[in-house]
């Protein structure tokens, strides 16, 4: 069967990195880009150090200026019209980000992260009609951001894994299945998501009926999953992975209703009309609308339907009445349910189904091009609240030992999450429960002598 998945990236992601795995933070930012023809002059490294560190912490207007009055002074530097083109992104400037893009590449067309940043704002998809490309094709625009991606990818940087990401994503956009299953496997074999992403997707996957659809949204719940389907393990390929936010675009949503088979019964006509329309309570986007669709289709094709935990916006709620908890993920059905959860799927998931592994160090984004960077910890946070669940339901059933069991991994899990505010609470909850229970009283402890995201020793 067909594997089936759209993740086109939704984020912003742009060549550049603090922390990279392979690349110490102090050392230069030519270096960091994989610039080839560096900025030598006295000074100048000093300045794009700080204009870099700038724009990390997303101090987008004054990085600009320093990125501007580098190009100004050196106008041969390829890292300061990159920074240009890089700060011009994330102020949605995509015009000037282009024009300054292109420029770094005709000053040092071998710099990685020069590629990469213009292949990327050459894919129609990511960025659409653009004023700086009036004559130009979707194709040859598709044709350019290829030509530098696998120029980029080829490359020994550490960066070049983020190469294939964006192939893929170009490729998965024009229809090219076979294409993009390559540069999901590229993606495996250079281990560009951590293990506990890669869990995770698991994690979604391992407990859906067969051709399901699972709606998802976010990167890290949406893009391994795809690398899991594609790479060494071929893991369910017989699931639909659907990112919500990228079916407000007409070209996804009839890319994945022509070339993967999402149930979708508007022609492509209806797709081309659609547009947000008011509601009864709220303005109804193009995403809420295909949803709707889909979610009708499958259910008169007997084809299951799942919303993942990390979809969390109107969508969601208008469902909410429909929706069965299973675990990582909730089951659409056609009537309201009896009950919310289903603590036997629930409890079999976090038994027997998923892979709960999480290391004692969680590691850095291999290739964290952007600077809304992306989180690992948090997605602890996920299995902590099923802990939760299932320690309230055990106190509600008087199995103290069950509860107790449940309260103490729901507490481990969301501090590595680096949320000890939350784990606090949740003990305090335990406690309430029940006041005498030792084991509590010394994670309390315990907690207190915390300082910062450190995980709870000694996990029951």
């Amino acid at each position: 069967m067909r594997t089936t998945i759209i993740a086109l990236v939704s984020v912003v992601l742009v060549a550049g990195s603090v922390g990279c795995g392979r690349r110490r933070a102090a050392s230069p930012a030519w270096t960091r880009w994989g610039i080839t023809k560096p900025t030598t002059e006295p000074g100048a490294e000093e300045k794009l150090a700080m204009a870099h560190q700038l724009f990390y912490a997303a101090a987008y207007d004054s990085a600009q200026a320093i990125y501007r009055d580098l190009a100004d002074r050196f106008p041969q530097s390829a890292e300061a019209y990159h920074g240009l083109g890089m700060t011009y992104r994330y102020i949605s400037r995509l015009d000037s980000a282009l024009v300054n893009a292109r420029r770094a590449l005709e000053l040092d067309s071998e710099a990685v992260g020069v590629l990469l940043n213009y292949a990327d704002l050459n894919q129609p998809l990511r960025t659409g009609t653009l004023a700086a490309l009036p004559d130009v094709s979707d194709s040859a625009r598709y044709a350019e951001s290829e030509r530098c991606n696998l120029k980029a990818a080829a490359s020994d940087h550490p960066f070049n894994a983020h190469a294939n990401l964006q192939l893929w994503s170009g490729y998965m956009a024009r229809g090219r299945l076979s294409d993009a299953r390559h540069q999901a496997s590229e993606l495996w074999r250079k281990r560009y998501y951590p293990q506990p992403v890669l869990d995770f997707g698991y994690n979604l996957l391992v407990g859906l009926a067969p051709n399901a659809i699972l709606f998802t949204q976010g990167d890290n719940a949406t893009n391994p999953l795809w690398a899991l389907q594609n790479g060494r393990e071929r893991f369910r390929p017989d699931v639909i992975v659907a990112n919500v936010p990228l079916l407000n675009i007409p070209a996804v949503v009839k890319m994945m209703k022509d070339s993967l088979g999402l149930p979708v019964s508007f022609t492509d006509e209806e797709i081309d009309s659609l547009v947000p329309r008011k509601g009864e309570n709220h303005v109804e986007l193009v995403s809420e609308q295909v949803v709707t669709n889909v979610i009708a289709s499958a259910t008169k094709a007997g084809r299951p339907v799942y919303f993942a935990v990390t979809l969390r916006n109107i969508i969601s709620e208008l469902y909410l009445d429909r929706m069965v908890r299973e675990g990582l993920v909730s089951r659409v059905i056609e009537e309201k349910p009896a009950a919310p959860v289903d603590y036997d799927r629930l409890i079999e998931n976090l038994t027997s189904n998923y892979r709960l592994r999480w290391p004692k160090r969680v590691p850095p984004w291999p290739q964290n091009m952007s600077p809304l960077t992306r989180l690992i910890a948090p997605l602890a946070v996920n299995y902590a609240n099923l802990y939760v669940l299932l320690a309230q339901r055990n106190d509600s059933l008087a199995s103290k030992d069950e509860a107790a069991d449940a309260w103490h991994k729901a507490v481990d899990w969301m501090v590595r999450g680096e949320r000890k505010d939350v784990a606090d609470a949740f003990v305090d909850e335990w406690l309430k429960r029940s006041p005498n229970e030792p084991v509590a009283k010394q994670l309390k402890a315990k907690l207190e002598r915390i300082r910062g995201p450190q995980v709870v020793p000694g996990s029951r």
